[in-house]
């Protein structure tokens, strides 16, 4: 993906989700600033599809929701909509976001790692449903994991082992990395 700035500024949620609708293009909007989604490339676009299948079989008979790609997070106080890659969230009738994920997902690549790494989790937080933050690097196996603690502090993990297994006790669900970047 690479990151394309355009500074605009729309009143209101509505507007920039009319002005999305009819786009042929995806734009996060973040800031003020229309932010380009550019194509992904083959590992992004295998993973990604690893991680939604995953997800939707763990999920299958619970209320959650599974989301890829196409499907934005909103964060209400500051007017920001982001395309992350997975999403997991809790039901609610909106037709084009969510404003209550449990788990986000972001697939990293070279133009869009330190934004995902730091802009995005920063605003992420603000997300009071929000429990965890995969991190997945596409060129290896290499995923960092934020976890919301009983404190509401953030603590990381790391897993770079094809045999490790992401647990994510607050879904009672577990992701095996071999599944996760199975080709």
């Amino acid at each position: 993906m690479k990151l394309i700035k355009e500074h605009r500024k729309f009143e209101s949620a509505e507007a920039y989700l009319a002005f999305e609708e009819k786009s042929e293009l995806r734009h996060e909007y973040y800031l003020e600033n229309l932010i380009e989604i550019a194509g992904a490339s083959f590992l992004h676009n295998l993973i990604s599809g690893n991680l939604f299948f995953i997800l939707k079989m763990l999920l299958k008979d619970k209320a959650e929701r599974v989301f890829i790609e196409g499907f934005k997070a909103f964060i209400k106080e500051d007017n920001i909509f982001f395309y992350p890659d997975g999403m997991i969230t809790l039901p609610e009738s909106h037709k084009y976001y969510s404003t209550q994920p449990i788990l986000i997902a972001e697939v990293l690549s070279e133009s869009t790692r330190k934004f995902d790494m730091v802009d995005k989790f920063i605003q992420y937080q603000k997300l009071s449903t929000l429990q965890y933050y995969l991190l997945i690097e596409p060129e290896k196996h290499f995923v960092i994991i934020y976890k919301k603690t009983d404190d509401n502090d953030w603590e990381a993990c790391s897993y770079a082992s094809v045999s490790d297994i992401i647990e994510l006790p607050k879904l009672n669900i577990s992701i095996a990395l071999k599944d996760l970047y199975q080709a």
